[in-house]
């Protein structure tokens, strides 16, 4: 992928369609059949158009489905993968903020820069934010608990020793 530019959404979702169907070394029709098949009536030159820049947008429906006909988190064809984080990438016309953010901001980590925390997690739904007072031993132990449970990050405590993973 190209790192100096900025990313849209749609000729970021083109170009990881594109690189998605060659790495699981699909036609263009096959594509089309598999968009078939989840409901999308695509032609192998819909596919073709859309790789090649000649479309202007894509649906939220046809998106999805090429995820799904792809077999890809669907951040991973609106986002690029293969650029420095701080490359840039349009979200609406009117904001730009690095891929990092951006990501983060589309899973719903992360609200969008001089956006209103607050605001942004009370859509979330209950249970989705979590959070430890890490300065006390019971929120230490809480947290600690809560990664194991979960398995979604790494715990790493600092001791005598240096640092265990």
């Amino acid at each position: 992928m190209e790192q100096n530019k900025v990313w849209s959404p749609t000729a970021t979702v083109a170009e990881r369609v594109r690189e998605a169907r060659e790495q699981r070394r699909l036609t263009a029709q096959q594509l089309a059949d598999r968009l078939a098949a989840q409901g999308i009536a695509w032609q192998r030159s819909t596919v073709a158009k859309l790789e090649n820049g000649n479309r202007e947008n894509v649906s939220l429906t046809e998106w999805l489905a090429l995820a799904a006909a792809l077999n890809v988190a669907p951040v991973h064809l609106l986002v690029p993968i293969d650029v420095a984080d701080d490359a840039a990438y349009q979200v609406t016309p009117e904001t730009t903020v690095p891929v990092v953010v951006a990501r983060e901001w589309i899973r719903g980590s992360r609200q969008l820069p001089g956006e209103r925390r607050r605001e942004f997690t009370a859509q979330a739904p209950e249970g989705e934010w979590v959070s430890f007072d890490t300065t006390t031993p019971d929120g230490q132990r809480a947290a600690i608990e809560w990664l194991k449970r979960s398995e979604l990050g790494t715990i790493t405590t600092r001791g005598d020793s240096g640092e265990h993973r």
